[in-house]
């Protein structure tokens, strides 16, 4: 199999991550992309008090989120700093209720895996003794 995730090294400070300039994708909700490859995506999304990302699913993705700062709801649950929220594809989900201060997260967005080989050890191992 050849893998397509090589890149380069990346050390980003906070300074660094700083620049990145925030995109928009609703009123007061904004993201940032830290590294991307293929269809995976990692980065940074931030809710600002008052608005939410609404409702809405990943029908081929998996969603994993670690709360930076402030607090918010997800899938029913109030998370704060510290907080991980997995979210499988097909599940929807939001973010409402951010704190007053709003709220920043890390996100992988990882797309499904191809099928697998049914038999991954015949091309180079021969059949098991």
């Amino acid at each position: 199999m050849t893998r397509d995730d090589l890149g380069r090294v990346i050390v980003a400070t906070a300074a660094d991550i700083d620049d990145v300039p925030w995109e928009s994708n609703a009123p007061g909700v904004d993201h940032k992309v830290l590294w991307r490859s293929g269809d995976t995506t990692l980065g940074l999304m931030r809710v600002a008090a008052g608005a939410e990302n609404l409702e809405h699913s990943h029908h081929a993705a998996h969603h994993h989120i670690l709360v930076l700062s402030g607090e918010c709801t997800m899938l029913g649950k109030r998370v704060g700093p510290g907080s991980y929220v997995y979210i499988p594809p097909t599940v929807p989900h939001s973010v409402t209720e951010p704190s007053e201060d709003g709220c920043t997260f890390f996100y992988t967005y990882r797309p499904l895996e191809h099928a697998a080989d049914p038999f991954p050890m015949s091309e180079d191992h021969g059949d098991p003794v």
